[in-house]
């Protein structure tokens, strides 16, 4: 059964008609490409494919999570609940991890993807939110983040790589 749904369309001035499609796409985003990711649309009566008039990023929003998945990086989410569990503002969090809080708030938005470097801080603190506050405090005094000796290892036959958290070293 499919779903239809009135839309006023700004790019037409006209409100008409659509039709709810799923359609897996294989997209890239930033180095992965490949990203197997059901894209979400609505179909006019030319048989015209349009994005969500109400949500215009949401499949961009989807393959930003695909992405993440295969980078094996925490969703925004479970950063922005991190964050709340440790009782941060969006600001404390962002001036302690180093970070802008506009960019903060983007990647918990799911407007942008962070970087390698700020998910491996995220997934530390994470690691590390059961311990002692005097521990946490000291893990998150910026600029004094422990530097990370990362280890990559390359699968030549996949062309992915993983990166491991070695060690922190204070």
């Amino acid at each position: 059964m499919s779903i239809k749904k009135e839309f006023y369309n700004p790019e037409y001035e006209t409100t008409a008609i659509y039709e709810e499609v799923w359609q897996p796409e294989l997209l890239t985003v930033k180095d992965e490409e490949n990203l197997l990711v059901m894209s979400h649309y609505w179909q006019d009566s030319d048989g015209e494919l349009w994005g969500d008039f109400e949500n215009p990023m949401e499949n961009v929003k989807r393959a930003f999570n695909e992405y993440r998945k295969r980078k094996g990086y925490m969703l925004p989410n479970q950063i922005r609940n991190l964050r709340n569990e440790l009782g941060f503002s969006v600001r404390e969090f962002a001036d302690k991890i180093g970070i802008a809080p506009s960019s903060l708030t983007q990647i918990e938005n799911n407007q942008r993807v962070q970087t390698k470097y700020q998910d491996l801080i995220f997934q530390l603190i994470a690691d590390k939110k059961g311990e002692k506050k005097q521990t946490l405090e000291k893990i998150l005094v910026n600029p004094m983040l422990p530097k990370l000796t990362i280890n990559t290892e390359y699968k030549l036959k996949s062309n992915i790589y993983h990166t491991k958290l070695v060690k922190m070293v204070n």
